[in-house]
C-alpha cells in the first residue's frame, strides 16, 4: 500500500466521514482513543486568519484508492522561549486506522514522520494523560515531558463527596464518602486543611472587573510578562480575541487591578455539570487561562477564586505549570491532585529548553493551551 499524507481539502471530506464510520463500528475505549477526525476541511476552531500566526492545519493519510486511513492536526502558535520569539507547533489528534485494523499499524508512524518533517519544534499539551497510547508513543520517540500540575479547592465539601465519581467507584468508597458527608467530618477536615494552607485574602487595594472583551490593556500586561517565564505562548490582545472572542459569552474575563493599575487577567468558566463522568452534578469553576508577573500571580488567583465562589461554584480547579502560579494557588487554598495533563516536547524543542526539568519550573502553561478548555 502506498500512503500519501496531504493537506486536507474538500475532496477528502466524504472519505473522512467513511473513515470515522469505520472507527465507530468498533467498541473502542474513548478515554484512550479519539475516534472522530474533523469532517470539515476548514478548521472549525482556529482557521487561518490574515495577519494572525495562531491557526490550525489539517492533514490526511490517503491510500492508492483515495481512502483515508488517518490524519493529524498542527496548531501553530508563537511562543517566547527563554526570551526569544519562536513559532512552535502543537501535534494534535493523530488518529490512525491501525487502532482497529492491524494492516494499518504503520500509519501512525507515517503520520508522525510527516509532522516532524513539516515542523521540527513540535510539542504536545494535554492528550488525556500518560496512559494514552499517543503519549506513550511520543515518549518512546524520545520526547521530554513534565506534568502540568492539577489544583482544586472545595467550596462545598458535602456536594463534592456526593458527586465525585473517582471517590465513589466502589460500595466501600461510597460508604466512606457518605459517612464523611453526613457526620460533618468531611466538611470540617477540608475547611481546616484549606484554612491552614490558604490564608491569602485579597488586599484592600486589589480589585477585579468582569469585562465583556479584552482590549489594549492586555498588550501592556503581555509586554510586562513575556520575558518573566522560560516558555510562554503569546497572549497579546489579538491572540486573546481569537481564543476568547466576545461572542463566547460563557467565558468570564477578569481584569485584575491593584490601586487602579492593571496587573493581570484571567479567563474563567463556571459550569453546571449534569451527570458528568467525573464531577457528577457539581458546578465546577475553572481558572482556564491567566497572566501576570510571577509576583502578582497570587492576587490574580485570589480574584479568580472569589469571582467563581460568588458565582456559585462547588469545586474550583486549574492546571498550571509555573512554579510561581502553583505557589499562588496553594496560598489561596488550593490542594494539588493527580494530573492527567502532560506537556511534551519533541527532541529539538527539548534541546532548547535544557536543563529541561529545571527550565520547566518557569513554563507558563494551562488549559488555555493545547486543545483549549475542552470538557470544562
Amino acid at each position: 500500500m502506498t500512503l500519501r499524507i496531504v493537506p486536507y481539502t474538500a475532496e477528502h471530506e466524504e472519505a473522512v466521514r467513511a473513515f470515522n464510520a469505520r472507527l465507530a463500528e468498533k467498541d473502542l475505549d474513548l478515554d484512550l482513543y479519539s475516534t472522530v477526525f474533523p469532517t470539515s476541511h476548514v478548521p472549525v476552531w482556529l482557521p487561518k486568519r490574515p495577519g494572525c500566526d495562531l491557526y490550525q492545519e489539517q492533514f490526511v493519510a490517503v491510500d492508492d484508492e483515495s481512502i483515508v486511513r488517518g490524519g493529524y492536526i498542527l496548531k501553530h502558535h508563537s511562543f517566547m522561549v527563554k526570551g526569544n520569539l519562536l513559532q512552535l507547533t502543537d501535534y494534535q489528534l493523530p488518529i490512525s486506522e491501525g487502532i482497529v485494523d492491524r494492516r494499518f499499524i504503520n500509519v501512525a508512524v507515517s503520520l508522525y514522520a510527516d509532522a516532524l518533517r513539516r515542523q521540527s519544534y513540535l510539542l504536545g499539551l494535554g492528550g488525556g494523560g500518560y496512559h494514552v497510547p499517543i503519549v506513550k508513543f511520543l515518549l518512546a520517540a524520545g520526547w521530554q515531558t513534565v506534568p502540568v500540575p492539577f489544583w482544586f479547592r472545595l467550596v462545598h465539601p458535602n456536594v463534592f463527596l456526593r458527586n465525585i465519581a473517582v471517590l465513589r467507584n466502589s460500595p466501600s468508597r461510597r460508604r466512606v464518602c457518605d459517612l464523611l458527608k453526613y457526620s460533618g467530618l468531611g466538611w470540617l477536615g477540608v475547611k481546616a486543611i484549606q484554612g491552614v494552607i490558604g490564608k491569602h485574602r485579597r488586599p484592600a487595594g486589589v480589585t477585579y472587573e468582569v469585562v465583556g472583551e479584552f482590549s489594549d490593556w492586555t498588550d501592556d500586561v503581555w509586554e510586562a510578562c513575556k520575558t518573566r517565564y522560560s516558555l510562554i505562548a503569546v497572549r497579546s490582545q489579538q491572540i486573546l480575541d481569537v481564543l476568547y472572542p466576545a461572542s463566547k459569552t460563557h467565558f468570564k474575563r477578569l481584569k485584575v487591578m491593584r490601586n487602579g493599575k492593571v496587573v493581570g487577567w484571567s479567563v474563567l468558566l463556571n459550569t453546571k455539570m449534569t451527570g458528568h463522568k467525573q464531577f457528577g452534578d457539581m458546578q465546577v469553576g475553572s481558572v482556564v487561562d491567566c497572566l501576570a508577573k510571577p509576583d502578582d500571580a497570587r492576587d490574580v488567583v485570589a480574584c479568580s477564586r472569589d469571582c467563581l465562589v460568588d458565582g456559585g461554584a462547588d469545586l474550583l480547579i486549574s492546571n498550571q505549570a509555573s512554579q510561581a502560579w502553583c505557589q499562588a494557588l496553594k496560598e489561596c487554598g488550593f490542594l494539588e491532585g493527580p494530573s492527567n495533563f502532560p506537556f511534551l516536547a519533541a527532541p529539538k524543542l527539548a534541546a532548547l529548553l535544557e536543563p529541561f526539568k529545571e527550565t520547566a519550573k518557569g513554563f507558563h502553561l494551562n488549559r488555555g493551551g493545547g486543545d483549549g478548555p475542552i470538557h470544562l
